[in-house]
Parts: structure tokens; sequence; C-alpha cells
């Protein structure tokens, strides 16, 4: 069956996505755009026709990771959780994905953040799409109860910035030591947590 304009596109794209988080994964972020295209059986002008650039790839790359925790997030939505159970439930969808990673996922996201500090224009795309991605969390910890005997004390928009701050940090912390050792669930939960607490406290 023949493919559409736009499934033929959609079906370069997910090939130009696996072989640059396969190749990057295994060689590194300087990975030529020639090696890329070659290992999706493309030309380099599909990379710059659907991407625009290699950084650009590599964010996409990235970008749909971190959209993958999203997907799992519609129930966190729900006004009457305190913001102890939306801790709970963003950070047990987070470690859901994140133990579906791949090795070579792992491998890609810690190759492309080396190659960020030599890269200013990526090291500012990256920073573009954690800013999207910390401020997607801010909705879903602000106005919410604290202590279920105060239910009138609810997070403020000031600290449901902080709390997402140091959560992500945590997160992305535990996920780097993930590559060489273990954490229980209890123990990122109970940390951010913590951080929740401390920031309210403040």
């Amino acid at each position: 069956m023949r493919l559409t304009r736009t499934q033929a596109k959609e079906a370069n794209r997910r090939a130009l996505l696996d072989a640059a988080c396969g190749l990057v994964a295994t060689e590194g972020a300087s990975v030529s755009l020639e090696a890329i295209a070659a290992a999706a059986d493309l030309t380099t002008g599909a990379i710059y026709s659907i991407f625009g650039s290699k950084s650009r790839l590599l964010v996409a790359v990235l970008a749909e990771e971190i959209s993958r925790v999203d997907v799992s997030l519609n129930p966190i939505h729900d006004p009457a959780l305190r913001l102890d159970e939306v801790i709970d439930r963003y950070v047990a969808a987070w470690l859901e994905t994140y133990s579906d990673y791949s090795k070579a996922q792992t491998a890609f996201e810690l190759q492309v953040l080396l190659f960020a500090l030599e890269d200013e224009s990526l090291r500012r795309q990256l920073a573009e799409i954690l800013e999207i991605e910390l401020h997607q969390l801010v909705p879903l910890l602000e106005n919410r109860v604290l202590d279920p005997s105060r239910p009138e004390r609810r997070t403020t928009a000031d600290e449901s910035l902080a709390i997402a701050k140091a959560m992500k940090a945590v997160l992305t912390g535990f996920g780097l030591r993930q590559v060489v050792m273990d954490e229980t669930s209890d123990v990122v939960r109970n940390t951010c947590r913590a951080l929740a607490t401390l920031v309210a406290q403040a």
C-alpha cells in the first residue's frame, strides 16, 4: 500500500529519530549528519527538511521522551488531590516511564548533555524544552492543600514553581544515578515530598 505524503514524512521522521538515538548512544553526539541519514536510509536533505538542523533533531528525540511522562498525567489534574498525592502520582508516572528506558536512550541523553557543553545552540534549545517541561508541572502543583487539617492553606504560584524546580532537580539526579545503582521509588517520592514541605515552610 502506497503511503500518503503525510505518512511518508512521519515514517521518515520516525526513522531519523531512531537512527539518531542509536548512533548518538554508541558514537557520541558528534556523529555526522551523513551517518544518521544513512542509518535511516535517507539523505541529509531529509534531516534539514524535517528538523532544520542536527541540533533540532537531537532535541526532538529528547522532547519525545519527555512527552511520554505527559501521557500519564491526566488523572493528576483532579483539583481534589492534595499536594502530597499529586507529587506521589507524578513521581510514579516519571519512574514508570524512566524504568522503560533502554540503555541506548539513557546513553543518548548523557551524550547530548555532554555535547551541549560545547554547542551553544543546542544548549539554548535544551533549556527551552526543559523550561516548557517545568511550566507544565507548575499548574499541577498550584492551589493544592498542604495539610488536611488546614484545608485553607494552599500552594501559591511562587511555591509551585519552586517545588517544580526542586522536583525536577531530584528526578534528574536520580535518573543519572540509575545508570550505576538502583534507587527505590520510596526514596525518590519521599525526597520530593520533603523538598515540597521545605519550600512551603520557607
